[in-house]
């Protein structure tokens, strides 16, 4: 995976001098690759067919994630400390390879709000969102208490209705290298919902035997 060559490390970096007295909407999370998310967004509306391509908003390829940790609101110095934590914890985590999976729909089929594929990776996107929890929670963000299923959100369902995967066959495996974390800023208005690279937290080389 491509490294994002910008760097933060000063709380000025991280918030704008408007946004320093009040909260800000933050995740932690691990973008995919654009190339392969155009391959998914493409292949996903393909399978849709034209009976439901329209039921759903479509994520754009540019905003394709794994989300391993919602933060919500968001102050800064909670973000201070959370970096500071991260950049130790994560400081000696090596990348590692993760596939893609079968389509899922939240909460369920009957009346599916989410659109999303599976993603796995043995338990390394699991690890990773225990280290992102654990951090978050000592800077004072609220625990999860869901379980961590990693998936990337393909698109939302205008009106919920009924489907099965039948009605949206499955993709053929993909691979992408996740070799680094990032913490990104939640902006919403009338054109929808970006995201704002706030932090990049870079995963270490695997080391080559000689």
């Amino acid at each position: 995976m491509k490294k994002n060559p910008i760097s933060y490390n000063a709380p000025s970096d991280l918030i704008s001098p408007d946004e320093k007295g009040s909260p800000i909407r933050t995740f932690l999370a691990v973008n995919l690759p654009l190339e392969l998310a155009a391959t998914l967004h493409k292949k996903a509306i393909h399978r849709a067919g034209e009976d439901h391509v329209n039921d759903l908003r479509w994520v754009v390829p540019q905003q394709q994630h794994i989300t391993l940790k919602f933060l919500g609101n968001s102050y800064p110095h909670q973000l201070t400390q959370l970096i500071s934590y991260l950049e130790q914890d994560l400081s000696d985590y090596r990348i590692f390879d993760s596939m893609t999976g079968c389509f899922r729909f939240f909460p369920s089929g009957r009346k599916p709000k989410v659109l999303s594929l599976e993603m796995h990776s043995g338990q390394e996107l699991k690890r990773l969102s225990d280290i992102c929890e654990h951090a978050a929670v000592q800077s004072g963000f609220k625990a999860e208490t869901r379980h961590f299923h990693p998936h990337v959100t393909l698109g939302r369902f205008k009106n919920p209705r009924h489907v099965t995967h039948s009605h949206f066959f499955n993709l053929p495996s993909f691979k992408m290298t996740v070799g680094e974390v990032v913490l990104l800023k939640s902006e919403t208005d009338a054109e929808g919902t970006r995201y704002k690279t706030l932090h990049v937290f870079p995963l270490q080389p695997l080391v080559v035997s000689a």
